[in-house]
């Protein structure tokens, strides 16, 4: 009788049909596929057995990329059966980290991502094709590099310097970290206590990931910011140094939820989180900092990179550096 169910040795599809034509058809498929057991599988559960085996033999830092664009799939989207899940159901994901400002890059890891959890579920029948080939990630035009002022980044300082117990003074204090290290999101959060050392003469972490030239750079940590990054080390609760945060300890969710918040509360116009790395380039170009030293510390194959993409001199420092004319005789 209605409804029915579809079974094979004990191992169910998981879900009901309102015909018995339904259900044998169901049975047809799973006589099919070469792991019946896995017909249940949800895309969480094709995740853990994917990563179980491909993490083994991967660098730490790319498999913190894989963690960082899983952390973008949506909890419905993981909890639907594999043997389900369409382009539509990741185009939809890519669709809406693109509306939300974030980087071509981005999307493109999370496509790559499911395109090897493709590969995985085509190895054992359970779809019959790679999905993540359709997907489109647009290209967007290059936009305007925004930074934040030196009043903005005061006010941001300001409140660090405040309650260490408050949410919203911490999460100042992981954007004041940000803004003196010029360190991307996914490596601020991935980053490890054990690469921050604060007990050398010179303090300096070594983390980085994305290209070779960004990959284990070593990053001086600035006097302003010092007091931060001891405070968080003082209270992770494992490797990371992000775990002695209160708040979101994933980047989607801080980026959402405390850093908009935090911007917010502060009458600071929201710029999402990679500009506080272009506010680092800015002024450290501006300060004159050494072309070489300053794509070390970025880690840009080359200073090109910098001057097309992130730094964005303001009118008055471009005004004074043309007042040299005055000082060389040229007036």
């Amino acid at each position: 009788k209605r409804p029915y169910y579809a079974v094979l040795g004990g191992v169910s599809t998981g879900r009901m049909y309102a015909t018995r034509q339904e259900a044998e058809s169901a049975l047809e498929l799973m006589l099919s596929t070469s792991r019946p057991d896995l017909f249940s599988y949800t895309l969480d559960d094709c995740y853990d057995a994917w990563s179980d085996v491909a993490y083994r033999d991967m660098g730490r830092s790319s498999r913190r990329g894989y963690e960082l664009s899983w952390s973008y799939v949506p909890e419905s989207l993981r909890q639907k059966f594999a043997r389900d899940v369409r382009t539509d159901d990741f185009q939809a994901v890519i669709d809406g980290l693109q509306a939300r400002g974030l980087s071509d890059s981005t999307a493109n890891h999370v496509k790559f991502l499911y395109s090897k959890l493709c590969q995985w579920m085509m190895q054992r029948d359970l779809i019959t094709k790679n999905y993540a080939a359709f997907l489109v990630v647009q290209k967007t035009e290059h936009r305007k590099i925004s930074t934040f002022t030196a009043e903005e980044v005061a006010k941001i300082q300001a409140l660090a310097n405040g309650d260490s117990e408050d949410r919203a003074v911490q999460t100042a204090m992981l954007t004041m970290i940000f803004l003196f290290t010029g360190m991307r999101i996914s490596e601020l959060f991935t980053l490890s206590v054990s690469s921050i050392h604060l007990e050398a003469p010179v303090p300096y972490l070594q983390g980085g990931v994305k290209t070779e030239a960004g990959k284990n750079r070593v990053i001086p940590i600035h006097r302003r910011i010092l007091p931060f990054f001891q405070f968080f080390c003082d209270r992770a609760e494992g490797d990371l140094m992000v775990s002695g945060f209160c708040g979101n300890k994933r980047p989607d969710g801080w980026r959402s939820r405390d850093y908009a918040k935090m911007l917010e509360s502060l009458g600071i116009s929201y710029r999402v989180p990679h500009n506080t790395r272009k506010t680092m380039a800015t002024n450290a170009a501006q300060a004159g900092v050494d072309q070489i030293a300053l794509a070390k510390l970025m880690g840009w194959t080359d200073i090109d990179v910098g001057t097309k993409y992130y730094i964005a001199p303001e009118a008055a420092y471009l005004a004074a550096e043309l007042d040299k004319l005055d000082r060389s005789g040229n007036s």
